[in-house]
């Protein structure tokens, strides 16, 4: 079984049928129900963030994936080190436009050794990885 990270597009793109890239998402997802998928909290409290001024179903929507993704998938916690790590890498890349949470989910990826990430964000690709959108 192929191990991917899951950025916060995916969720977003599948979640909220105004996004562009909702069609493709969805597929995506649908697609993914064999794989094993690696996100961390920190994903899912952006995604979670992003939907908070959709209203009482958008919210609530956001709720209901964020609580299917926490059972069915691998969800690394957001600790003290893992924060600090993050923060040294966005540190070190001043020059780049990596999110703190980017920063986080590269560490994850790198720590677990997986290369594939599903994301439409350049900054993975630019950082080595392989982008995953289709």
């Amino acid at each position: 079984m192929a191990v991917y990270f899951a950025d916060t597009w995916l969720f977003i793109a599948v979640l909220y049928r105004f996004d562009e890239h909702h069609a493709q998402a969805a597929r995506l997802w649908r697609r993914l129900a064999s794989e094993r998928i690696v996100t961390h909290d920190g994903v899912l409290t952006e995604m979670l963030a992003f939907f908070s001024g959709g209203g009482v179903r958008a919210r609530q929507e956001a709720v209901d994936m964020t609580r299917r993704i926490l059972a069915q998938n691998e969800v690394v916690p957001v600790d003290r080190t893992l924060f600090h790590r993050g923060l040294d890498r966005y540190a070190a890349r001043l020059d780049k436009e990596y999110s703190h949470i980017d920063c986080m989910s590269m560490i994850v990826m790198e720590d677990r050794r997986i290369q594939h990430v599903f994301t439409n964000d350049h900054h993975f690709a630019q950082a080595g990885f392989t982008v995953v959108n289709q």
